[in-house]
Formats: structure tokens, C-alpha cells, sequence
């Protein structure tokens, strides 16, 4: 039996995508889930199936079926031993897929440090398949240190608005766009420019002028859709290591915190590819239609943009590192309209009063 509980999330078959907090425990060939406020479930040992997942691998996914959906457990590598050494067969598959992966990466690891730095970050910029090759290699935990880094000169340059209802908006649409297991961070910037960018390490930042420009809570949520479908793409560490070579890796590995913010002073600024910005916005669409929230926002928010474009003379920063072209807009209109018809669910935010971030 395992006498100290585990705590766990539990996400049930056609539950929300929020999960509730959960107790295991273990008695025999059983393992009980208690949530507050809901009866214990008991499952069998033959029933579970346990898979490493996360950004670094460092959680479980305990699942079962029921008819023909599958309830879901998310339980941290941190305090899953309990568990592991009363039902070591049902962890022994995940932790070996998981220790392949890790082999992976240190052989990554150790072909990155006994390159010659400069003279590949040179051939990086040039050739990017071999780009392609090392960004597959970068560990989770590299990209952490590079999305850290970013928050931090993000702080420095200017003030970060934490509380109001443009935050608690923010951080009510991330939520409903983020999958069960995945830590991403959604962070308000107090800024003039119309702009948001993701980093490395799943961090978004939104500026406050984009919160006063969209119309509605469902055009923040296809912009922020579409920066998380850069981050899980990894195109914005593919557009690091484009502009700064290996040297940006090595800086994450040995803790160079000074030339990582040097380079995630930048990170806002990079321009992604006409593919790039597809496969994001082909991200965007699945990730909306998972979260039952109208994509349609998407693409009105980026005519907004077009339209503040014709009236400035110059465009705002998001465009300029996210062209709204006409082929863009109608590719988006044909994918929206190509999608399974499905009913999406208000968010429910007032705009009226979430669009002022700092009243």
C-alpha cells in the first residue's frame, strides 16, 4: 500500500481542460482517486496506463478508459516514487521511452559543447536544415533558461501590469487554451506598441496596447493561440539560434544570464517565415477548435491590424513580425471555413471593461 497520498490532477473523461486536484493512494493491485466533493474512484492495475510526458518529461499521465473516452491522472516526477515502487510495471514502459529520450538529448548536448561555436553558429545561419538538426537536440530545460531570460529583460525594460481585469482576462483566456499537462505563462506588459510575442520555455507576453486594440476576448485568444503554436513548433528557438548561433545554447547550458538577455532583447522583433507563420496559424485553428472558442477572432484581429496599418502609414510591431498579407487572410478564411462546423463557447469576459489594463 502506499500510505502517503500523491497528489495528482485528475482530468475526467469529458470534463473541463482545468482538471481538479486529487489524492492517490494504492492498496493490492487498485489505485483510488479522491477529489473533494466527489466519490473515491478505484481502478485496477490492468486498467492504467502510464506515459512520461511535459516540456522535460518531468510529469505522468496515469490513464484509463471509460465507454470511449479516457479519464486522465497529471502527477509530477517529483512525487510519483510512492507510486513507482508499488506499481514499478505500470511506470517500467514510460521510464524507459523517457530514458531513451534523455540519451538523446545528453548525445545532443555533447555534440553541441565539442563543435567549434563560432564557426557553426556561422553555418547555423546559413544552412537551415542543420539549424533544424541542432533545435531538435536543444534539452526542455535549455529553452526554460532562454524563456527566463526573456521575462527578465521583458521586467527590466518596462513595467508589468499583475493584477486588474486586462490580467485577470489574460490569464482566463490562457487558461482555456492550455492543453492538461503543458506549463505555459501568460504575462501583461504595460507597453504602446500593439504586440505580443512567445518565448522559448512556453512564456507569452502580451502588450497592454493590444489588449485596448482587439474588440473581444476571442481575438486575444487567436493571437495568443498562435504564439503558443510558435513556441510548440520551437520557431521562435529556431529564429534564436538563426540570429545568434550556438552561442545562445552555450549561454543557457553554463548559466550566461547577461548575453541571454542580450539576445532576448531581440526576441520581439524577429521575423518568422511565410511557412512558419502558416504552420502557426494551422496550430492557432486546432488549438481554438480544442477549446471550443470561434477562430473567426483571429483572423478579425489581424485586419484590425491591417486596418490601423492604412491609417498610421506603418505598421504596428505584430505585423511587422507576423504579416497579415491578403493570401495570408484568405488562406485563414478558407481554413476556418474548411473546419468541421462545431459551437464554440463564449469566453465570457466583458471587454467594455478588460480592454483598459490599468483602470
Amino acid at each position: 500500500m502506499s500510505d502517503t497520498p500523491v497528489p495528482a490532477r485528475f482530468y475526467p473523461a469529458g470534463g473541463d481542460a482545468h482538471g481538479h486536484p486529487a489524492r492517490l493512494t494504492w492498496r493490492g493491485h487498485t489505485l483510488t482517486v479522491m477529489t473533494e466533493g466527489a466519490p473515491a474512484l478505484q481502478i485496477s492495475a490492468d486498467a492504467l496506463q502510464a506515459e512520461a510526458r511535459g516540456f522535460n518529461h518531468g510529469q505522468w499521465a496515469l490513464s484509463w478508459a471509460e465507454g470511449d473516452a479516457r479519464h486522465l491522472l497529471i502527477v509530477d516526477d517529483s512525487v510519483v516514487a510512492p507510486l513507482r515502487t508499488v506499481m514499478p510495471a505500470l511506470f517500467r514502459g514510460g521510464e524507459q521511452r523517457r530514458q531513451r529520450h534523455n540519451r538523446r538529448f545528453r548525445l545532443g548536448l555533447a555534440l553541441l559543447v565539442a563543435l567549434p561555436l563560432l564557426l557553426l553558429g556561422a553555418a547555423l545561419r546559413a544552412l537551415d536544415p542543420l539549424t533544424d538538426r541542432i533545435v531538435a537536440r536543444v534539452p526542455a530545460s535549455v529553452e526554460q533558461h532562454i524563456g527566463e531570460a526573456v521575462l527578465a529583460r521583458t521586467r527590466l525594460e518596462g513595467p508589468m501590469v499583475e493584477s486588474g481585469p486586462a490580467y485577470d482576462a489574460l490569464q482566463t483566456i490562457g487558461r482555456r487554451l492550455t492543453r492538461p499537462g503543458e506549463k505555459l505563462q501568460f504575462h501583461l506588459a504595460e507597453r504602446p506598441d500593439i504586440n505580443a510575442f512567445a518565448a522559448p520555455g512556453g512564456v507569452v507576453v502580451v502588450h497592454t496596447a493590444l489588449m485596448r486594440q482587439a474588440r473581444s476576448a476571442e481575438e486575444v485568444a487567436g493571437v495568443l493561440a498562435h504564439e503558443i503554436a510558435h513556441v510548440e513548433l520551437r520557431h521562435s528557438l529556431q529564429q534564436i539560434v538563426r540570429s545568434a548561433g550556438l552561442q545562445v545554447i552555450a549561454a543557457a547550458l553554463f548559466g550566461d544570464y547577461t548575453a541571454l538577455g542580450r539576445w532576448a532583447a531581440q526576441l520581439g522583433e524577429l521575423k518568422f517565415s511565410r511557412d512558419a507563420e502558416r504552420e502557426a496559424d494551422q496550430g492557432a485553428l486546432e488549438r481554438l477548435a480544442e477549446a471550443r472558442i470561434d477562430p473567426r477572432g483571429l483572423l478579425a484581429f489581424f485586419r484590425t491590424l491591417a486596418r490601423v496599418d492604412a491609417k498610421r502609414g506603418a505598421p504596428p510591431p505584430l505585423l511587422s513580425t507576423h504579416p497579415a498579407s491578403a493570401e495570408r487572410s484568405a488562406w485563414l478564411e478558407t481554413a476556418i471555413a474548411a473546419r468541421p462546423p462545431g459551437t464554440p463557447l463564449p469566453i465570457g469576459i466583458d471587454w467594455t471593461w478588460a480592454g483598459h489594463p490599468t483602470h
